[in-house]
């Protein structure tokens, strides 16, 4: 696991192929696929507290294969843990990896080991073995060209700056919409609120707006939207549409010191947009992770504007990566990060559509608590081409 502890203190994306000949080829080239050790913490949304037993032949149940990261970089040294869960009759979970078969599809054979790398791109899909039970399928994606993540400029710094999310879900057929866009412009102009959230415009009002994506629908049905223009604060759907409402919601939400911070970079390889993630921690915490795609300066007339640039958009929602909506719009769990720790990991945005024009977008990496109604913990942008930091106080 690829883990850094901060001043010696005690402190996953998304794919599936069949190539047998690149399964039974990785393992063929002597184990540079498979090598490491397993880390429960890191699963593919299980559970962080397992119960390891001292005689699990005896128990029957259900087992799950997790992976600790869905994408890896294909160097041979960055890696995915596998983890298998038993689940008793009472429900209780018990680590038995030691005890199944770990099998990538395409081979007969079993991995030696419980972690995975490789110095071949492809989609690996595996599974396991316990006796005559057999496990889910899950996929790891190796890829070249995931871009490093920037240097920490203060690695013994806790002091992490906060921000919330501002989402305003509007559209350019919407004729009330311009009354909430004049309101944000003010806000933003406002130096005592505008370092404290970032802005997302969910374009999903009318499907004929130049800024509208299935993925600014998909996010307006979750947050209850039935009314334009709406805005909510963060991923819940509590929600405002004066001045003075919204920023005593943000004096609210905003904490004098977050809980975690975020650095990441982006780079487009092919169609796809890789996103190198780094998540450091002040408190020991669970954390689901989520990475949107943006796009700035599109063009799209907007009904009862009142101004020119009422019909240029920015910070419009394109795409979220996830295998699933709840992944897309909540993140996908990246397990317990402990108190004074760092991890990485690699997430994507796939197949990027020709229309959207790569040098006006960025992403937005999410980082919400795994615990109760996902709340939000920080926010951050990043270029696509680019990277940023960990922001500090």
């Amino acid at each position: 696991m690829q883990v850094t502890i901060i001043e010696d203190l005690t402190p996953i994306i998304f794919l599936v192929m069949k190539n047998r000949l690149i399964c039974a080829g990785a393992l063929f080239l002597s184990l540079l696929a498979c090598q490491g050790t397993v880390d429960p913490d890191n699963t593919d949304g299980g559970p962080d507290d397992k119960k390891p037993v001292t005689d699990s032949t005896e128990l029957a149940g259900t087992i799950t294969l997790y992976a600790s990261r869905s994408i890896i970089e294909a160097d041979n040294e960055y890696e995915s843990e596998l983890t298998v869960l038993l689940m008793d009759k009472s429900g209780v979970e018990h680590d038995v990896t030691s005890e199944v078969e770990i099998y990538c599809e395409g081979s007969d054979t079993p991995i030696t080991e419980s972690s995975f790398r490789t110095s071949e791109p492809g989609e690996y899909n595996f599974y396991a073995m316990r006796g005559f039970d057999i496990s889910n399928t899950v996929t790891v994606r190796a890829v070249k060209g995931v871009p490093a993540l920037p240097e920490d400029p203060n690695v013994k710094n806790m002091g992490f700056h906060h921000r919330m999310l501002l989402l305003q879900h509007t559209g350019n057929e919407c004729p009330n919409c311009p009354a909430l866009m004049t309101t944000l412009k003010t806000l933003s102009e406002d130096e005592d609120y505008s370092p404290a959230y970032h802005h997302v415009a969910s374009h999903s009002y009318n499907s004929s707006d130049a800024a509208y994506s299935s993925s600014a629908a998909s996010l307006s049905k979750e947050l209850d939207v039935h009314y334009y223009p709406w805005l909510t604060y963060n991923l819940s759907r509590d929600n405002g549409y004066y001045l003075d409402d919204i920023r005593n919601a943000i004096d609210g939400y905003h904490k004098e010191i977050a809980d975690a911070a975020i650095c990441a970079s982006a780079a487009l390889v092919g169609d796809d947009i890789y996103v190198n993630v780094g998540i450091k921690s002040r408190v020991d915490q669970k954390y689901r992770v989520a990475v949107w795609l943006l796009e700035d300066n599109i063009r799209s007339t907007q009904s009862g504007a009142t101004a020119s640039w009422q019909h240029t958009h920015d910070n419009c929602l394109r795409a979220m990566g996830g295998a699933s909506k709840n992944e897309a719009i909540y993140g996908r769990s990246i397990g317990k990060v402990g108190a004074r720790e760092t991890y990485d990991f690699i997430a994507s945005i796939d197949s990027v559509l020709p229309a959207w024009k790569i040098e006006n977008c960025k992403i937005m990496v999410i980082a919400v608590s795994a615990s109760g109604n996902y709340e939000l913990v920080n926010c951050t942008v990043c270029p696509v081409g680019g990277s940023v930091t960990y922001e500090y106080k």
